[in-house]
């Protein structure tokens, strides 16, 4: 049962005592160096000093002596050295070994016959285990604990080999060892051979300039890769053919979940004693975007250039896609924002940021997932669960406007997306309830400033009454809505229609900014980019304060290679949306190209005139 196993997960320190007691038993069964590098394969002064380097790990380290085990006093006084000082003064390994090994036997040089002792074969037996020192209370004993005597404690080896054994596990190499004595693997082999998997001689002929010495080597060489190859295929039919059950194998997750809650708890603690405001573990999330900002000066993203950074913010980014399955949210948010330390810029970092503001979603952090999300656009403005998780931000924050146009965006990317779709449709009814709500006020405002409806077909200015107008107003919302609804369904044609529709009864009122600039979107998506520019113009002429219009504006100019009237609109796009990620995406890409024209004109001009 493994919530049941959860509980009975050594702590870290008892598992570093584990390793420890093991390693110094190891080192203390081979008094000659030579021996145990022979033997084991394990150089002995490297493994004297992980026994140092362990036991000055526990809190409150003194001189490791052979009587003297980790924890021996649990109230010792602390050194006061820092970590930093002790490392400077570490001792030499000679003197690391004397502390760590005798180098005669203390009780006496001779066996009960009389026999001298050979000290390097018998020397394990020159250290006396004391069942009263008080380090045994974070040991392991057989018999549930109780076991006593000069037996001692489990160690490592042990504990592992039970372990094994009720885990099913093996190491790699015996597994693949049986496995290749077995006929049904020579069959295989002889099989794959018979395709000429392992035929070398067409990647190397022998009329290729390599001498035939290192064409023989290389050879080999691929022979040994592709039987390996045919070995680890093998042995994935044999794990998907097994009918044993695999044993569960979710205690490693449990024990780095409480790695992370053991974690916060101390910086909590820490907070405290230095009488500042307790972090709310719950809310750790909260200055998440915060902690991006802060990091340290220096190349904008080193990690591209350092393979495991990169190799460790996708284990990372793996853990943290556990927690969120179990919901552990603070716990996967705290994750993202470690691979994000370790790659703040890289090939994979959108999808950090992404999968962050999910998380901040799920801890109602919604404005800190608007940032999170905007920042993966930043990076790779066509991610379209960034898009639809802005759009979920936006929605549950009540901006349903905003929902709308992030979620189109996203289903621009990714058509096929239910959730996307169903959430789109869905701010547009809470838009619609909204705006019947505020219907009347706004309609009785609208017609208090004296406007008039001018028709798509009579350009006369006809004045009509303030219930008309109202009455036109309310229509023209219908019509947009069902333009916004239109665009979610990629039926731009029909968006226009129904935009063009909403302009006929309501050319110049409250909203019609809006209907000029969502048309000018559609048309882009049409390509009429012509087309696109006037109405995103005339929704400027009616609100020059629009942000959105001038995007569009932008993004016409930008398709007509208008690269300048490109930087110009979605400069003043920004100016009121500053934080609106594809603006700056395309406001980069258009002084890019601006440069490069140009550059081009430069030249083509120096052609003329030496012409």
């Amino acid at each position: 049962n493994v919530e049941s196993l959860k509980n009975d997960i050594p702590s870290e320190s008892q598992l570093v005592l584990l390793s420890l007691d093991y390693l110094r038993d190891l080192r203390r069964g081979y008094a000659s160096s030579q021996d145990l590098l022979e033997a084991e394969g394990l150089h002995a002064d490297w493994l004297t000093l992980a026994i140092y380097a362990l036991n000055q790990s526990f809190s409150r380290p003194e001189s490791l002596t052979c009587q003297n085990d980790a924890w021996k006093e649990v109230d010792r006084p602390n050194s006061g050295l820092s970590p930093a000082v002790e490392i400077s003064r570490l001792p030499s390994i000679e003197a690391m070994t004397r502390e760590i090994c005798y180098t005669e036997n203390p009780h006496n040089d001779e066996d009960e016959s009389g026999t001298a002792y050979d000290k390097d074969l018998e020397s394990y037996a020159w250290y006396d285990y004391d069942d009263y020192n008080p380090a045994n209370s974070h040991r392991f004993y057989s018999m549930n604990g109780l076991s006593s005597g000069p037996s001692g404690p489990l160690l490592l080896g042990e504990i592992t080999a039970a372990g094994l054994a009720h885990l099913q596990a093996r190491s790699r190499q015996d597994a693949d060892q049986e496995m290749m004595a077995s006929p049904l693997f020579e069959q295989f082999v002889e099989t794959v051979r018979s395709k000429g998997f392992f035929d070398t001689e067409h990647d190397f002929p022998p009329d290729d300039p390599v001498d035939d010495e290192e064409r023989i080597s290389k050879q080999k060489q691929l022979y040994d890769e592709r039987y390996q190859k045919a070995v680890a295929k093998f042995r994935s039919k044999l794990a998907a053919n097994a009918e044993a059950e695999e044993p569960d194998t979710t205690l490693a997750d449990y024990q780095h979940s409480r790695r992370i809650r053991r974690c916060l708890a101390a910086r909590k603690e820490r907070a405290e004693k230095k009488n500042q405001p307790t972090p709310d573990t719950n809310s750790v999330a909260t200055n998440l975007s915060k902690k991006i900002d802060r990091l340290p000066a220096g190349p904008k993203s080193p990690s591209k250039n350092n393979p495991t950074d990169l190799e460790e913010a996708e284990r990372l980014k793996s853990v943290g896609n556990v927690h969120m399955q179990k919901k552990e949210f603070d716990l996967a948010a705290e994750l993202y924002t470690q691979a994000l330390k370790l790659s703040p810029d890289g090939p994979a970092s959108h999808i950090y940021f992404s999968n962050r503001a999910a998380a901040l979603l799920s801890m109602k952090k919604f404005k800190e997932a608007i940032t999170d999300s905007e920042r993966a656009l930043a990076l790779k403005p066509d991610y379209a669960k960034a898009h639809a998780r802005l759009g979920l931000a936006h929605f549950l924050s009540g901006e349903y406007r905003q929902a709308m146009e992030a979620y189109t965006v996203a289903l621009k990317y990714e058509p096929g997306n239910k959730s996307s779709k169903s959430y789109l449709e869905k701010a547009a009814r809470r838009l619609a309830a909204d705006n019947d709500e505020m219907m009347n006020q706004t309609a009785e405002k609208a017609i208090n400033s004296s406007f008039s409806v001018v028709s798509e077909w009579d350009k006369s200015s006809k004045v009509v009454s303030k219930e008309e107008s109202a009455r036109h107003y309310k229509e023209a919302e219908k019509y947009k809505l069902k333009g916004n609804s239109l665009m979610a369904k990629r039926d731009y044609s029909k968006a226009i229609e129904a935009y063009s529709a909403a302009l006929k009864l309501s050319r110049d009122g409250p909203q019609s900014h809006v209907y000029f600039s969502n048309r000018s979107a559609a048309l882009c998506y049409l390509e009429r980019y012509h087309e696109a520019s006037k109405d995103a113009e005339q929704s400027l002429r009616l609100v020059p304060t629009y942000g959105k219009a001038y995007a569009r504006l932008g993004l016409a100019r930008f398709c007509l290679n208008d690269f300048e009237g490109a930087v110009t609109a979605y400069q003043a796009s920004l100016e009121f949306d500053p934080d609106n990620a594809a603006s700056q995406s395309y406001l980069a890409k258009a002084k890019f190209k601006l440069e490069k024209q140009k550059e081009l004109g430069m030249m083509e001009k120096e052609e003329k005139i030496c012409a």
